[in-house]
C-alpha cells in the first residue's frame, strides 16, 4: 500500500503487473465509518502531495478536499496544478476538477469565470452527466431558462450510466426533470412543466416536494 490517504496498492513484484479482469455485475461499495473522524485528510493529502508531486490523483484529491474544506484559492490553485501535470489523461477526472474549479469560482462571485471552466469540462468530457448538468444548475441560478433546457436536454441523452466513482447521484436522479419543469414553468409552458414534473417523481416517490409540483400543476 503507497500514499498516506487514499491508499492504493502499488506493484512490488518483478517485471509488470499481470492482466487486469473485469466482473460485470459486481459492485464493491466502501462505506466510511461514521464513528471516525474524517478531519485528518487535508493534512494527510497536503503530505502525499509533498511526498510524491508526480501524483496526479491525490493532486485532484487534494483541490477536492480544499473545495470541501471552502478554501477556494487552494481548490483552484491546486486542481490547475492537476490538470497541468503530464500523468492527469483521464478525461472524467479532468473533468472533475475543471468542475470543482468552477464551483470554487462561483463562490468567490465570478460566475463568468465558472461558467468558462464549465464549457471546459463539457469539451473535456461530454460523454459524462455532471458538467451538463453543472452548467444547467448555474444557469438555473441566472434564471436563464432555455439554457437550462438545453443542458438539461443534453445531459439526458446519456443513457449510459458510468461505473467509475466520477459519477455523481444526482444527474442520475430527478434533479435533471425537475429543473426542466422549472424552467418551462418560467416559460409559460404548463404542459410539459407538468410531463417533467411527474417523470421527476417518478425517480423519487418519496420527494413531498416533488409530489406537491405536480400537485399544483395538475390544478
Amino acid at each position: 500500500w503507497v500514499h498516506p490517504v487514499h491508499e492504493v496498492l502499488e506493484w512490488t513484484g518483478p517485471g509488470a503487473p499481470g492482466p487486469t479482469v473485469a466482473a460485470p455485475g459486481v459492485q464493491l461499495d466502501h462505506h466510511p465509518d461514521p464513528g471516525k473522524s474524517r478531519g485528518q485528510y487535508l493534512a494527510l493529502l497536503e503530505l502525499s502531495v509533498r511526498e510524491d508531486p508526480a501524483d496526479d490523483r491525490n493532486a485532484h484529491y487534494l483541490g477536492r478536499e480544499y473545495l470541501y474544506h471552502r478554501r477556494w484559492d487552494d481548490c483552484i490553485a491546486a486542481l490547475e496544478r492537476h490538470l497541468a501535470l503530464p500523468s492527469a489523461t483521464w478525461a472524467d477526472e479532468r473533468a472533475a476538477s475543471m468542475r470543482y474549479i468552477a464551483r470554487a469560482w462561483l463562490q468567490k462571485g465570478d460566475p463568468e469565470t465558472a461558467r468558462g471552466w464549465l464549457f471546459r469540462a463539457i469539451a473535456q468530457a461530454p460523454h459524462l452527466r455532471e458538467p451538463w448538468m453543472d452548467m444547467a444548475g448555474l444557469l438555473y441560478g441566472q434564471e436563464e431558462w432555455d439554457g437550462v433546457l438545453y443542458f438539461t436536454g443534453r445531459a439526458l441523452e446519456i443513457r449510459e450510466r458510468p461505473l467509475s466513482y466520477i459519477c455523481e447521484a444526482e444527474p442520475w436522479g430527478p434533479l435533471p426533470h425537475d429543473l426542466r419543469c422549472q424552467a418551462y414553468f418560467h416559460t409559460g409552458r404548463k404542459d410539459l412543466a407538468l410531463e417533467e414534473a411527474r417523470k421527476a417523481l417518478a425517480l423519487a416517490p418519496e420527494d413531498q416536494r416533488l409530489a406537491g409540483n405536480v400537485e399544483l400543476l395538475s390544478g
